[in-house]
């Protein structure tokens, strides 16, 4: 009885490890995307927010498109619309297949 309690802890502690991984890659990817999101939002949107002037208009505006373009790299990345995610998730899984293979 104590081989088999055993053993399904240990493949219950295996199955939970490998999963922790899973959710880990998962999460960097859509970190990814999100980032690539980012760079992406900021640079089609650097002319759109120009104001002449300097000052405390200017630094307003400059808060005000952080947030715009962090709220639209959000949005993007957690709809996986620009797909780098899901890239990044089939990269992992080739070269894990590969490993598996071997």
């Amino acid at each position: 009885m104590k081989v088999d309690d055993s053993f399904l802890q240990l493949a219950k502690q295996q199955v939970s490890q490998k999963r922790n991984e899973e959710m880990q890659k998962e999460q960097a990817a859509s970190d990814f995307e999100e980032i690539f999101a980012k760079h992406l939002v900021k640079e089609m949107t650097k002319d759109s927010f120009k104001m002449s002037g300097s000052g405390a208009m200017g630094n307003a505006n400059n808060l005000y498109r952080e947030h715009i373009t962090d709220a639209l790299a959000q949005e993007l990345a957690q709809q996986r619309k620009l797909g780098m995610a899901d890239l990044v998730s089939q990269y992992w899984n080739s070269t894990t297949g590969s490993k598996d293979n071997s």
